[in-house]
Parts: C-alpha cells; sequence; structure tokens
C-alpha cells in the first residue's frame, strides 16, 4: 500500500461494488482495444527529459476530460491484485494532494519501477477506463469510454464465462466467469 500513498492514492474502505462492474481481468486486454473503437492514447518515449511531469500531466488530462472522476469529487476506481497468482478486484480510491500516479507511484502496485506504470482505472460508475502501460520505448495512458461496447473487451468476457479461472479467484468473490456473465447481460448507460 505504500506505492499508493507515493501515488497520492487513499482507499476508501466504506464502498461497495455496484452490480455490473467490467470485472478487472477482462480489462486486462483493454491495450488491444483498437481506436476505432474510441479508445484516446498518449505516447511518451522513455527519453524524454519531463517524462515524469508530462505522463502525469497526460494521465490527469485525460482522466478529468474523459471524466474518469470531476475536480470536485476525485474518486475512481482501480484493479488491485490481493496477492500473486490471485485475480484482481476493483478498490475505490481518492485522489490526494500532492500526487505522482507515472513517476514513484508507478512503482509497485500501479507499475514495476517509476515510469513503468502498468495500471487500470474505471470511473465508478462503470462508463470510463482508464489504463497504463508499458512498451519496449514508451509508457502509454489511454482512456476507453464505454467498455462495454468494446468488441475486444466483450469477446474476452465471453472466453471467461467457461469457468476457466474461477479458481483464481478469492473464495469470497463472485466467480470471474459469474461477474463476466453479469458485466455482459448487465444494461449499460450510454457514456455522456
Amino acid at each position: 500500500m505504500k506505492s499508493l500513498t507515493a501515488a497520492g492514492l487513499r482507499i476508501i474502505k466504506e464502498w461497495t461494488a455496484p452490480d455490473g462492474l467490467v470485472p478487472p481481468t477482462v480489462t486486462g486486454q483493454a491495450p488491444s482495444v483498437p481506436s476505432e473503437d474510441g479508445r484516446v492514447e498518449v505516447l511518451r518515449d522513455f527519453l524524454d527529459p519531463q517524462l515524469q511531469e508530462k505522463a502525469n500531466a497526460d494521465w490527469y488530462r485525460l482522466a478529468v476530460e474523459e471524466r474518469l472522476f470531476s475536480e470536485p469529487d476525485r474518486r475512481f476506481l482501480i484493479a488491485l491484485s490481493p496477492g500473486r497468482d490471485r485475480l484482481p478486484r476493483w478498490h475505490c480510491v481518492e485522489l490526494q494532494s500532492p500526487w505522482d500516479i507515472m513517476g514513484n507511484g508507478a512503482d509497485g502496485m500501479l507499475g514495476s519501477a517509476p515510469h513503468r506504470p502498468e495500471f487500470r482505472m474505471l470511473s465508478l460508475d462503470g462508463n470510463v477506463l482508464c489504463f497504463a502501460t508499458t512498451w519496449e520505448h514508451a509508457i502509454s495512458t489511454s482512456v476507453l469510454k464505454a467498455p462495454h461496447r468494446s468488441h475486444v473487451l466483450r469477446h474476452w468476457a465471453q472466453a471467461l464465462t467457461d469457468g476457466s479461472m474461477d479458481d483464481m479467484g478469492d473464495p469470497h468473490d463472485l466467480p470471474l466467469s459469474v461477474a463476466a456473465r453479469r458485466w455482459l447481460d448487465h444494461p449499460q448507460e450510454s457514456s455522456h
């Protein structure tokens, strides 16, 4: 949890997940969603001398413009894994000041090292997915509005309904196959 503090995120413990959210495991395929499906992406080269500042600014701009959260209410969901070989689950967090999502915050639960992010974030209503990934020479920050409309995510969710990954989940959580089916069947509101 130290890395969440370094990122400027505080976990909201009294939050309960609403029905029909996209399972975090499904969102792992988000970097494969083509831009034609509405994915907005910003790339930053590792060699950029202002990588940390620019990548943080990119993340914040995309998060606010695409409505991951709003300036008055800086709460959103983040996919966190409870342990090695365990499926991630959504946790509600609030962005604090100061924050550093892409720099020191990426060293731990939000990535593999400073400036090497790997995370998935979701708006509280489930209509905006924000994610970052590390490529060979750059980092990518992306937003996908209305993830329920993505053919890539829906195809992966459908594959997960076979139950093949259910044993990796927490026994107290809904099995992944059931969560995937609920998301596929859940009526989604249109995103802004």
